[in-house]
């Protein structure tokens, strides 16, 4: 085009010159006359020169026409090498398809290279490229590009799919417009073409990624290289309860829970520097202000240059964890209906009591119970309701036992109970009993009145199973004898023990009639002062008067009223009995200092409290407090020491006296002793009973003398049987004492008629040879 613009400003110069040159010619010429005759040398000449002129001229200009053809050209070149580079370089391809009749298309050779072809190898029509189209998406792309040849506008642009060489697909993007003559039919639709598939894949793993970004149930954080936020994830927002427009743009700073040092920070950046990640437990502040502890993973993201770019930091909340995990452990160790252990956790506990019965020398107890006929409830009522049944059947059972006993389920109807404190078969029969009595009221489920008994094995253990599963294995045949009894009932895994609960249970069950009636009396053993051989009170002692068996000594049946629990109603007894005959001494005139009640542990601990029964028997006695006096086992003010204390405490503000029995045998601390609301130590018999000979004895019988008089307190000496340790303890300026040689235990009138005598003489104490009554 340059070119020519150039030879017409070269012929519009010449054209301007001959124009000159003639009229020039014409005015300067000789005469002015235009005759051919009269033509001289002169305008010769002229006409020569113009004629050379011309022809230099025109030798310049094409000249200058051709050099400048020539640059156009190569700068065209250098343009069309440049625009080849470039495509290549981007990896796009050139077609051009003629619309004409033989519809040749040009594929540029990068375009036959993306897909695995020469140019040869794939062909110059449109059936090549028609062929090579997917061919699930191949009429739909073909039918649209024929349209948009037939009435398309402006830009064409398409997504679709090849197969290349190897049969792999390929993603393709083509763009191309459509050229038209001067009657507006489209003659040429040319364009580009772009291999996308690994933008392609790109797209697909960042969108997979933002969806996993979107989706996770963990917290994810991204700060920019200043440690500015720049995304959150939903997760975060709900975990820490901030919007992303509340922490877009600042840093992570403001979460701080202020729980963590310098130096935890300090470690956590140097570790994260040196190998681009740390995780570990932080603590962390929501936005409501509460701290919670998150597990994070801080991962840095560098550069090609090594600088760092970014960092995403993934959280999660532990709280949330920790209750997952708290939820899954209670389904392993508990039954989902009933809240008791299962049988896993009954293995570790079974375990554990196995383990603390050896260790303690002495026998624990286990009870197998087994619903009877609880199959039939289910068949006939429904699970709905046996499950019911079940958890109603779970609760009583609870409720019947003690804090030291741990119950399970091990099956439909099936329940374990594990006691440490039934250490013999009295105690063990005695809470079969309780559970077979907890299935005995009838249980109202959905309106429905229903009764269900049970059948309860037992099995003590050391001493009849060294091992969890022995103990099991006895417990269930045990479990078999009582339902091969006749159900509702319980056994024992030893037949002769089995045989000795019953009996016990058969003595409990008297000696329940006992104390409601008539058979139980009140012995009295007199407390004498040392010096003065003077009678100054008594202790009150029980006896059972049974119709068949005669007199029962203490020792035969206070442990199984101890294991009946029927020893509160035994201490309430005496304590009413006792106050009643004192009152009755009083009005006789026959006063004592003082009469001794001896106080079980259980009524330590039993409701109603202790200083409420003794206040209410006082009151309806009319004796004063000054004259009862509590005695309690060292053993017993040990058991529980903060109990204790507060209910001594009560009964001396009452204004009852207080005694520790059996004193030495308790393993009590001075400190403890020191704080106890007591005025009297009463020495046991078993210190007493080698005197004067037994040096050790001796040593110790002198230390608690001395203990008393340095802290104030009464020594009572007890279980006095001869001369010699009564001269001995008056010695030793032992205040007051009891035992058989000065008196044994005597019934009420035996005990009023010693008072009435010891009232007008001294006690006459036998010779150092006589032996005791």
């Amino acid at each position: 085009m340059k070119s020519e613009h150039t030879l017409l400003k070269f012929f519009l110069t010449y054209a301007v010159l001959v124009i000159g040159g003639l009229l020039g010619s014409y005015f300067f010429s000789p005469g002015l006359a235009p005759d051919s005759a009269s033509t001289t040398p002169l305008q010769l000449l002229g006409i020569a020169s113009f004629g050379v002129f011309s022809l230099l001229y025109w030798g310049l200009a094409l000249l200058s026409s051709s050099k400048q053809k020539s640059h156009d050209q190569d700068s065209l070149k250098v343009d069309q090498e440049r625009i080849k580079l470039a495509l290549d370089a981007a990896q796009i391809a050139l077609w051009d398809w003629s619309l004409n009749e033989q519809q040749e298309v040009f594929f540029s050779t990068t375009y036959c290279a993306n897909l695995g072809y020469s140019q040869e190898e794939f062909g110059n029509n449109q059936q090549a490229w028609q062929s090579r189209l997917l061919a699930e998406e191949r009429e739909r792309i073909y039918l649209s590009v024929m349209n948009f040849i037939a009435e398309g506008e402006g830009s064409y642009d398409s997504t679709y799919r090849m197969l290349h060489k190897d049969n792999t697909p390929r993603w393709i993007r083509s763009r191309g417009r459509l050229l038209r003559n001067s009657a507006g039919q489209a003659t040429r639709f040319i364009g580009i073409a772009q291999d996308i598939t690994e933008q392609r894949s790109t797209e697909e793993r960042l969108q997979q990624a933002n969806a996993v970004f979107a989706s996770s149930h963990e917290g994810i954080l991204i700060t920019d290289h200043t440690n500015t936020i720049v995304h959150i994830n939903p997760a975060f927002s709900k975990i820490t309860g901030y919007s992303a427009d509340e922490v877009l743009g600042q840093t992570p700073r403001m979460f701080k829970s202020g729980r963590h040092s310098p130096e935890f920070y300090k470690i956590l950046w140097t570790t994260l520097e040196s190998t681009n990640q740390w995780s570990g437990e932080i603590w962390n502040r929501r936005k409501s202000g509460e701290i919670l502890p998150q597990y994070q993973t801080i991962r840095l993201i560098r550069d090609e240059n090594g600088f760092i770019s970014h960092n995403v930091a993934v959280f999660s909340d532990i709280s949330v964890l920790r209750n997952s995990q708290t939820e899954l452990n209670y389904l392993s160790h508990y039954d989902p209906l009933t809240g008791l252990a299962n049988r896993s956790q009954l293995h570790e506990l079974l375990k554990k009591s196995l383990q603390n019965a050896i260790v303690g020398q002495k026998d624990s107890s286990i009870f197998l119970i087994d619903l009877d006929h609880f199959k039939n409830i289910n068949e006939s009522l429904g699970h709905s309701l046996g499950d019911q049944l079940l958890q109603a059947v779970a609760q009583r059972i609870s409720q019947s036992l003690g804090n030291k006993c741990s119950l399970a389920r091990i099956g439909g109807d099936e329940f374990v109970v594990i006691c440490e404190t039934a250490n013999t078969p009295g105690e063990a029969a005695v809470i079969a009993q309780r559970l077979l009595q907890a299935s005995k009221e009838p249980f109202i489920i959905n309106g429905q009145q229903l009764f269900i008994t049970g059948s309860v094995g037992i099995c003590l253990f050391p001493s009849a199973g060294s091992s969890v599963e022995e103990i099991m294995r006895n417990a269930d045949s045990a479990l078999s004898k009582a339902k091969a009894s006749g159900r509702e009932t319980f056994a024992f895994y030893s037949s002769e023990l089995t045989a000795h609960a019953f009996q016990r249970i058969r003595i409990a069950s008297e000696l329940r009639q006992a104390i409601e009636g008539t058979g139980l009396q009140l012995y009295y053993q007199p407390v004498y002062a040392m010096a003065e051989q003077k009678l100054v009170g008594c202790e009150a002692l029980i006896r059972w008067e049974h119709p068949e068996r005669g007199l029962i000594p203490p020792n035969e049946f206070i442990p199984i009223a101890e294991e009946s629990g029927l020893i509160k109603a035994i201490d309430q007894w005496v304590l009413q009995h006792s106050c009643q005959q004192m009152r009755i001494w009083q009005e006789q005139g026959l006063h004592m200092q003082f009469i001794a009640v001896n106080i079980s542990s259980r009524s330590l601990s039993s409701k109603p409290a202790l200083p409420e029964i003794v206040a209410q028997v006082l009151q309806d006695s009319k004796v004063a407090a000054q004259y009862l006096e509590i005695e309690v086992t060292e053993s017993a003010v040990m058991e529980n020491p903060k109990n204790a204390d507060a209910i001594l405490k009560e009964l001396r503000s009452l204004g009852v006296s207080l005694a520790i029995d059996d004193f030495g045998t308790g393993y009590s601390s001075l400190s403890r002793l020191k704080s106890l609301p007591v005025h009297k130590l009463k020495i046991d018999q078993s210190f007493i009973s080698n005197l004067p000979t037994d040096p050790e004895d001796i040593a110790i019988v002198r230390a608690i003398l001395a203990l008393g008089a340095s802290i104030g307190l009464e020594v009572q000496a007890e279980g006095i049987e001869t001369a010699e340790q009564m001269l001995f303890l008056q010695e030793q300026n032992c205040k007051l004492g009891q035992g058989y040689w000065l008196g044994r235990p005597m019934p009420v009138k035996a005990f009023t008629e010693l008072l009435t005598d010891s009232l007008t003489a001294k006690l006459a104490l036998p010779a150092n040879d006589q032996q005791a009554p």
